[in-house]
């Protein structure tokens, strides 16, 4: 036997709410509902009082289907990317040394890798574009570039998503499968 606390007694109250407001039950079984829910001692006779209502856990809880990166991946796809902003590319390609080949982080740590190595470059050419041109508002919008991108980048992966999109593609140093997926 296991004794409930009020938040559980609270969530309870709550589901059974939302399944009535949404018309999975009517005002009767929600009353005979509810006063077993605030009746209830122990877990069992809580859990009774939501018998037949499917209940959705947390997306964090929720495994992904089959081929969907999981919550934790998408934390570390994101957070390889945002590594850029302390190592530049040092962050990526050390995840990409550590990963295991074909996981969601060795391809995103590859693309991270690719892109911070192309804003790179673009950075680089607008320094001697600068000097020689005399123009350095050209090093502040590569800078702004750089950020831009990397950001994006980073709420792509922490989105489950390719962080370069059909960019990646295009990318010089992009991640290839031998097999030729992507």
């Amino acid at each position: 036997m296991y004794p409930i606390s009020d938040t559980q007694r609270d969530r309870a109250v709550a589901h059974l709410q939302t399944q009535y407001a949404q018309g999975v039950i009517d005002e009767a079984e929600l009353d005979r509902r509810l006063d077993m829910a605030l009746e209830a001692r122990d877990r069992a006779q809580l859990n009774s009082s939501l018998q037949g209502l499917a209940r959705i856990a947390p997306q964090v809880l929720t495994r992904p289907s089959p081929g969907a990166p999981s919550p934790a991946e998408n934390v570390g796809a994101g957070l390889v990317h945002l590594s850029a902003f302390i190592t530049w590319c040092i962050g990526p390609a050390i995840a990409k040394a550590v990963a295991v080949p074909g996981t969601r982080m060795w391809w995103e740590a590859g693309r991270a890798l690719s892109l911070q190595m192309m804003l790179g470059a673009i950075g680089f050419l607008s320094v001697l574009m600068a000097i020689v041109l005399g123009a350095g508002h050209l090093v502040a919008i590569a800078w702004l570039i750089w950020v831009a991108g990397t950001i994006v980048a980073a709420v792509r992966a922490f989105n489950g998503q390719s962080s370069t999109g059909v960019l990646g593609e295009r990318l010089p140093l992009a991640p290839r499968d031998p097999r030729g997926q992507r």
